[in-house]
């Protein structure tokens, strides 16, 4: 679906075009809680495009099918998961090393003789 601006912008009688000026932001009370997140099928989260919520959405259904498997299939469940598993925790710790503007690297001694 192509992302369309025509919801964000209109245009006035006079013919300019105007934002909507709609609140985005508000304040929240101290004893506000935030609205947990909605966990998705595997096709909600395909449809939302969010590559780590497809790698969730994967993982909860291969949990959920891994007891009625037995053999061959439930060792290949195991090892889809395992790689699941890894692609989700590094997908998550990239996002925190980008939040906390990357890893603390210790910085060292400048020699311009190298250069």
């Amino acid at each position: 679906m192509p992302f369309s601006l025509s919801g964000l912008f209109f245009v006035s009688s006079k013919g300019a075009v105007m934002k909507d000026r709609t609140p985005v932001l508000r304040a929240v009370t101290p004893d506000e809680v935030p609205e947990p997140p909605r966990i998705l099928t595997l096709a909600e989260a395909i449809e939302s495009g969010d590559y780590l919520q497809i790698l969730l959405a994967q993982r909860r259904e291969i949990a959920n099918d891994l007891p009625d498997e037995k053999g061959p299939a439930k060792a290949a469940l195991h090892r889809q998961l395992s790689l699941l598993s890894k692609e989700i925790e590094a997908l998550q710790r990239g996002g925190e090393e980008d939040a906390e503007g990357g890893a603390n690297v210790e910085d060292g001694e400048f020699d311009a003789a190298a250069i």
